[in-house]
């Protein structure tokens, strides 16, 4: 931090009731968004209210420095960076209050698919949708006039604006709507005899400010009514420039409805006041299929008669990513189809929305009968799904492999939707010249067009190409009468052709900044530019060479770390906050940018870069970044690119460990497989000690287990030394081709015997031969978490040499335990690399996925005895990592008179040591809340799950034990009666069953 951050930090701390970061590593993760650009700010602040936003633009006014407001930072085109002090709103401004059934006072933090939750229990929606509604903010859907999908119907953001209370750059405060110029005609409110020596009020300043500003606005408009009329056309989406057409009549200004997609650069709102509308009564989609994309573009013009609510294009690559992404979509649309329309139409009831669809499509089947209707369906789930096409395709492109990208920097195109198909059959000429490829996604009834042509990483050199494309398709659409900007904004990409669009209309718009923020300190470098070349600056760097970083402490190069970063395309997927998410559990419960998984891809980006000095790796800012991660692999799950972000987080942990030393709860949590031998000796002692309330007090001053944390019991045995001998003799190399081995894994060998015993059960009962290798070690996968990775490559070393000769062999390595299993596929290869480590993940299998490929082989015995039992599943994220079936559970459906229901809670919040320790037991209980509220209140006879952490946590505060589904299948094979004493209900207060 240098002294210009250092004093900023000081200064405004003592200002706002709101937090202020300078530190560096800060500074790097809100240095991109998900744009081409990086530009790293001076600092960061996070503003509780309104009054902190004054004190913020005070402070900044009289210190020079520039204000960048930012929600959550998903733009694409670069408006929500740069130089200065960038304001966060969404990590504590976002409440929103119901005023009546037309009107919601919102703050910008809040999120939209959360404000159109709840408006759904009223009957109600904010209707505009951009695409990345589970994390788009209602301040950045202000600031860019957002729109959508239905923009045909139902219009854009600024179509619902009421009133702004708004905030000027020197701090001056007051709301703005629809203003009635005679108060221009009235006295000023400063009053003509006001002493020098009073100062006035803030709310007669804020209204001496509007006065000024109308004034001054109402005399622009005026003296360029005609050029306005003659540049501003209606009839498309535009959000480039300011918006000035139809804001001014003779009695009135509509000053919000301006301010509405002037991206921060005028104003900074700290609330408004929105119209909302009732939901649509019945909805219907239908998804269409064409052999060449042409015909789809034609056909468009065909529907828009047909007044359809919504009306998107794809093209043939992105229903190539649909098939890939899901086997719905795989069976739904033909590898043959090289574009597809989804049309929406809603109406009062189903018949109308039926009859409506079906005029749709006999309107297209008229002009070109070879369209295939691939779905049709006005069920709300159904209509869900097939909306989720674009919505999950699109961010998945950079997924697509080749060292091109799609870029989006003319992404937001809209001409009239009569001219779309002679503006893509230009613009397939101008890629054409330059030989490269684009994808096309379309809000096609609005003339919308999204279009990301694929480069290679782009560098000075390389660089020039976008403005030479951009140039060159703008042509074309200013000839068309469109736009360069339809609901996206300007940004960095497209300010320097603002005034190619509109020529002398530029003027105009430099003359509004100057009224609402004459020392451009509102954004600056947005939609006003004097730099021809802006759409070429500060760009994201690419590397050619990297500092000498920390050492790396897993498997890969940083020329392959920074490949890895850098398919983070900041798309901000990861900031989802819907309850049922499994993205990132942590985020969703604090949700803050360093909590956000791709804050971590951000950080080593600025490493590797040079952005960020290699000290910082092991920083404490660093570690506390990396702490919010907990390695339940969901973010890489869920990514739409599939970053490998848990292996970042544990690299950054580990190098905080390498250089700082592992903190003394963190030991000991790591090396709970070391106590484990202990505690079963001495079993009876130890057990008496975690189910009493003083030495779980002495336990949790000295270890940092949390007091009130129930334990497992230590088993009298563990299954190493329990196991019978016929299990633990080695076979001979090639004795047979089915033998399996079993990996036990900490939890059932000293906790949970019975477990690794149902598992030989139903193994040996499906006549499957297994070996149990007795020097076996614990997976080390606490040690992994923990950043421990010197401990963690010593057990991974030794379980490698016992397990490779196997692999080798092709016998299959099975675990019980999901985080194991985990461990060995995807933390070994990255630990220990090499031949073996790699074997081994090949042939790794959980339990349940193996017993499946039994099932699916006709191997596996379903002479399952009838459970009278009704039951209640959770499924591990570790097991969502690992198949997309949860083998267990479908295996469970066959045995008779069983009844398993599958409960959806998201994330169980355990995540082995993280929910032990006494720092993160709160927050673990907070992230499965759901969960642990659903199992107080069930009335199964148990709880189901293969992970013994999620076990832990389902029982917490439950009284119904949770058990693991292999010993429901011994049991009910008759194998193991006993089991059915784990389905008795609990009556210890600190310990699990």
């Amino acid at each position: 931090m240098d002294r210009q951050q250092q004093r900023i930090a000081e200064d405004l701390s003592s200002l706002i009731a709101g937090d202020v970061r300078c530190d560096p590593v800060a500074l790097s993760i809100y240095a991109s968004d998900a744009s081409l650009y990086q530009v790293p700010p001076l600092c960061i602040a996070f503003p509780r209210d309104r009054n902190d936003l004054i004190s913020i633009a005070r402070y900044a006014s009289e210190m020079n420095i520039p204000m960048i407001p930012r929600g959550a930072g998903t733009g694409l085109v670069g408006d929500a960076i740069g130089s200065g002090i960038v304001i966060d709103c969404a990590r504590y401004m976002n409440a929103f209050e119901l005023i009546n059934d037309k009107l919601v006072h919102v703050q910008p933090g809040v999120v939209h698919a959360q404000l159109n939750r709840y408006l759904k229990t009223q009957g109600l929606y904010f209707p505009p949708d951009p695409s990345n509604t589970e994390v788009t903010t209602l301040g950045s859907m202000l600031a860019i006039d957002a729109a959508g999908s239905r923009a045909i119907r139902v219009g854009s953001t600024r179509d619902y604006i009421n009133r702004l209370e708004l905030i000027l750059a020197d701090g001056t405060c007051f709301e703005a709507g629809n203003e009635s110029l005679s108060i221009l005609n009235q006295p000023s409110p400063m009053g003509s005899g006001t002493s020098l020596l009073s100062e006035p009020t803030p709310e007669v300043r804020g209204e001496y400010a509007k006065r000024t500003i109308l004034s001054k606005l109402s005399k622009l408009l005026n003296d360029h009514a005609a050029l306005i009329q003659e540049k501003q056309r209606s009839g498309i989406p535009n959000c480039s420039g300011y918006y000035l057409k139809g804001i001014k009549s003779r009695q009135n200004l509509n000053l919000a409805r301006m301010l509405v997609g002037s991206e921060g650069t005028l104003a900074l709102f700290s609330s408004a006041l929105v119209h909302v509308s009732p939901l649509p009564a019945h909805r219907g989609v239908a998804l269409l299929l064409f052999g060449d994309l042409a015909s789809a573009i034609k056909a468009v013009q065909t529907i828009i008669h047909e007044q359809p609510s919504a009306c998107d294009l794809l093209d043939r690559r992105l229903l190539s990513l649909a098939r890939d992404a899901d086997p719905r979509f795989a069976s739904l649309i033909s590898p043959a189809a090289e574009a597809a329309l989804l049309v929406e139409q809603v109406g009062f009831s189903d018949a109308q929305v039926q009859q409506r669809l079906h005029n749709v499509i006999l309107a297209v089947k008229n002009i070109n009968s070879r369209v295939v209707v691939a779905m049709e369906s006005h069920q709300s789930d159904e209509v869900d799904f097939l909306w989720s096409l674009p919505q999950k395709v699109v961010p998945s492109l950079s997924r697509l492999p080749g060292e091109s990208r799609p870029q989006p920097f003319v992404e937001d195109i809209a001409v009239p939707p009569e001219c779309l198909y002679e503006f893509s059959q230009k613009a397939q000429k101008v890629f054409q010249k330059h030989q490269i490829t684009a994808t096309l996604y379309a809000h096609a009834a609005s003339g919308q067009i999204h279009l990301r042509p694929f480069l290679p990483a782009l560098t000075d050199h390389n660089a020039p190409i976008l403005e030479t494309i951009a140039r060159e398709l703008y042509q074309t659409v200013f000839a068309l009468n469109g736009t360069i900007s339809g609901e996206h904004g300007d940004g960095l990409a497209r300010t320097a052709f603002i005034r190619s669009q509109y020529g002398d209309l530029y003027r105009v718009f430099r003359q509004v900044k100057d009224i609402f923020d004459p020392h451009n300190l509102l954004n600056p470098g947005k939609i006003i530019n004097d730099d021809p070349h802006v759409t070429i600056r500060n760009l994201r760097p690419v590397p050619e060479k990297f500092p000498e970083l920390v050492e790396l402490q897993l498997a890969w190069s940083p020329q392959e770390l920074q490949e890895e970063a850098s398919r983070c395309n900041g798309c901000g997927s990861c900031r989802r906050q819907d309850a049922g998410s499994r993205m990132c559990p942590v985020f969703r419960i604090a949700p803050d940018e360093e909590a956000s998984p791709r804050a971590k891809a951000n950080l080593f980006r600025g490493l590797l870069s040079g952005a960020l000095h290699p000290n910082e790796l092991s920083s404490a800012e660093t570690k506390h970044l990396a702490d919010t991660c907990f390695n339940c692999k969901q973010c890489q799950l869920d990514c739409p690119s599939t970053v490998n972000i848990p292996q970042m987080a544990i690299e950054a942990k580990a190098a905080y460990v390498s250089a700082n030393g592992l903190d003394h709860t963190d030991w000991i949590l790591s090396r709970a497989h070391s106590f484990g031998a202990l505690g079963s000796t001495l079993s009876m002692a130890a057990n008496w000690a975690i189910n009493n309330t003083t030495t779980r007090w002495l336990m949790e001053k000295m270890m940092g287990i949390h007091r009130d944390r129930k334990l497992p019991f230590f088993s009298r045995r563990s299954f190493l030394r329990s196991v019978p001998k016929k299990y633990l003799k080695r076979p001979r190399p090639g004795s047979d081709p089915n033998l399996v081995i079993f990996f036990v894994d900490y939890y059932a060998n000293y906790h949970d015997p019975e477990l690794a015993h149902a598992m030989l059960a139903v193994l040996q009962h499906n006549q499957i031969p297994v070996y149990v290798p007795p020097q076996q070690l614990a997976s080390g996968m606490a040690m992994v978490s923990a950043g421990d990775l010197i401990a963690a490559r010593s057990f991974a070393q030794e379980n490698i040499k016992i397990l490779a000769e196997f692999a080798k062999e092709g016998h299959q390595i099975i675990c019980t335990e999901p985080a194991a299993a985990i461990c060995l596929k995807q933390e070994y290869p990255m630990l220990v690399p090499g031949e073996d480590s790699q074997v081994i993940s090949e042939q790794v299998s959980e339990a349940g996925a193996f017993l499946w490929q039994l099932y699916e082989a006709n191997r596996f015995r379903t002479d399952f005895g009838p459970l009278d039992l009704e039951l209640d599943y959770h499924t591990p994220c570790h097991i969502k990592a690992l198949s997309s079936r949860s083998a267990l559970n479908s295996l469970l459906a066959l045995i008779p008179e069983l009844r398993v229901n599958t409960i959806e809670k998201g994330c169980s919040g355990m995540a082995g040591t993280y929910g032990l320790a006494r720092d993160t037991f709160e927050t673990s209980k907070q992230i499965g809340r759901e969960l642990i509220d659903h199992m107080k209140i069930t009335n199964v006879h148990a709880g189901v799950t293969e992970c013994s952490s999620c076990k832990m946590q389902m029982e917490q505060e439950s009284r119904i034990p949770t058990i693991h589904p292999l010993k429901l299948l011994a049991l009910s094979y008759g194998l193991m009666p006993e089991l059915g004493r784990a389905l008795q209900p609990q009556k210890k207060k600190l310990v699990v069953s």
